[in-house]
């Protein structure tokens, strides 16, 4: 238990001593004998009261007796001697008293908090039927229904009385025109006309680039067939409409190859003439198809033929007849 310093600290409930005492170091002296008188007026009983100042008890002197407090119990030190207790050791518990009567029951307490709901409980079993209720009012008409099916046709019922003549109705429509009738006899013949002037064609109907029984390597990417020599100057314009014409031995390109007529109106600019015929099916005849000429072909331009290599290599082409044609 800890020690406590109970200073002596005059504490006067009901009575006070002013001559007496005076402020000292430490604490407050007084002289003896000390007279406590209780103010006028006091009900309480005199007192000397120590406070725990919870330091420890005042080292014992002699010539002094001394009174503190040590562990929470009132001590005394008799002229430089040890402080000891001024209580005595708690006698015997004595024998249980008889219960007294029961005091009058306390004010109600204020209600506790609402507590948790509880668990649903089980569903009861079902009640007896009610008795019949009244019947209820009539409701209101419900919507037309659908229109029934058609009803069988009745017997046919006997002629009427034939009814009076009508009124002279309108002129009717023209009717068609009848046929042809037939040629009436050859008539002389007239006077010759003049001249007219001499007729040309809309351009020379077919060109041909033969290429020969070799065929041609084709590059990566497009290349000419053949060299600038190979080109022909073509006058254009009359023709409407052109197709490209060749011929394939055993070897083609990879799939997207395609061989094509351009021409060029500048001798530096190429542009499509034809459509493009592809180049990977061996041994046979293929066109592009009749197209409409180009806008802008319509001229005496020189044209060239090119094939273009889809493949990542050089590769041998069969090519054989190489015929542009016009209409």
């Amino acid at each position: 238990m800890k020690n406590f310093l109970l200073i002596g600290v005059l504490g006067l409930l009901s009575g006070i001593s002013w001559a007496q005492c005076a402020t000292g170091n430490p604490g407050t002296n007084c002289s003896g004998p000390l007279t406590v008188q209780p103010q006028s007026g006091n009900t309480r009983q005199s007192a000397i009261t120590l406070v725990d100042l919870g330091l420890a008890v005042p080292a014992p002197a002699a010539g002094q007796y001394t009174l503190s407090i040590a562990s929470g119990m009132l001590v005394e030190s008799d002229n430089g001697n040890s402080f000891h207790s001024l209580v005595g050791p708690f006698g015997p518990q004595g024998p249980q008293g008889v219960t007294g009567a029961a005091g009058p029951a306390g004010p109600a307490g204020a209600p506790g908090a609402q507590g948790p709901t509880g668990a649903a409980g089980l569903a009861g079993p079902a009640g007896a039927p009610g008795a019949q209720g009244l019947t209820g009012a009539a409701g209101l008409a419900g919507p037309a229904g659908a229109p029934g099916a058609q009803g069988l046709t009745g017997a046919t019922g006997l002629a009427g009385p034939a009814g009076a003549p009508g009124a002279q109705g309108l002129t009717g429509a023209t009717g068609l025109t009848g046929p042809v009738g037939a040629p009436g006899a050859q008539g002389s013949p007239g006077p010759a006309g003049p001249q007219g002037p001499a007729g040309s064609l809309a351009a020379p109907p077919d060109y041909n680039f033969y290429y020969g029984a070799s065929g041609f390597k084709a590059a990566a990417g497009t290349n000419e067939v053949g060299a600038p020599f190979d080109r022909d100057q073509i006058d254009m314009l009359s023709a409407t409409a052109v197709r490209f014409v060749l011929t394939m031995s055993t070897n083609v390109l990879p799939s997207g190859s395609y061989a094509q007529a351009q021409y060029t109106p500048d001798g530096t600019n190429w542009y499509a003439l034809s459509g493009e015929v592809p180049v990977t099916t061996p041994n046979g005849i293929y066109s592009s198809g009749w197209q409409g000429l180009p806008t802008g072909a319509d001229g005496d331009y020189v044209v060239r033929i090119v094939v273009l290599n889809a493949g990542t290599s050089a590769a041998q082409v069969g090519l054989r007849q190489l015929h542009l044609q016009f209409k």
